[in-house]
């Protein structure tokens, strides 16, 4: 049993590694690399093998191929990237079910957040503090006329794996 909880952790720990690894390349390249998606993919049923907590993977699978339709639609509509799409997707099917909404929620008040210092004289100031920090990336990206929704989607991601975390 303590090994099964072990290896859980481990891959809920991959997991969120592989979500700041996301985060960071949408915020210096505007880009979120098809092969880190596919890694959390990939991670997802290693979880489920390995996890002493009781998961519903055929629900989650069906999260992830409706989030993946509804997110590529919008993608082709111009209204999100295919990144995120992806992403969130990926995210979802981690989440499941169970924490589906309450996971959307979460991308949904971050990115929020995120529009609102963008749109904001909050992302001068903050790119200021960046660029004397000497973060000239992060200030750059701060003053760029891109959201990096990825930043919200892992947001949601994180939230996740805490749960996932908390019940293991």
């Amino acid at each position: 049993m303590l090994e099964s909880v072990q290896a859980s952790q481990v891959s809920v720990a991959c997991f969120v590694a592989l979500l700041l690894v996301a985060a960071a390349s949408d915020v210096v390249t505007y880009k979120i690399p098809n092969a880190v998606v596919l890694a959390i993919l990939l991670l997802y049923p290693v979880y489920v093998i390995v996890t002493p907590a009781d998961t519903d993977w055929p629900w989650a699978l069906a999260v992830f191929a409706a989030a993946i339709m509804v997110g590529m639609g919008l993608s082709a509509a111009g209204m999100f990237g295919a990144g995120d799409a992806k992403l969130l997707a990926a995210v979802l099917l981690w989440a499941g079910p169970v924490l589906a909404l309450l996971t959307l929620f979460i991308c949904a008040i971050t990115g929020g957040v995120l529009a609102v210092v963008m749109l904001t004289r909050a992302r001068f100031v903050l790119a200021g503090a960046f660029s004397s920090l000497g973060s000239q990336t992060l200030s750059n990206a701060m003053l760029a006329r891109n959201m990096p929704y990825g930043v919200a989607i892992t947001a949601g991601g994180l939230f996740v794996a805490w749960v996932l975390m908390s019940t293991a």
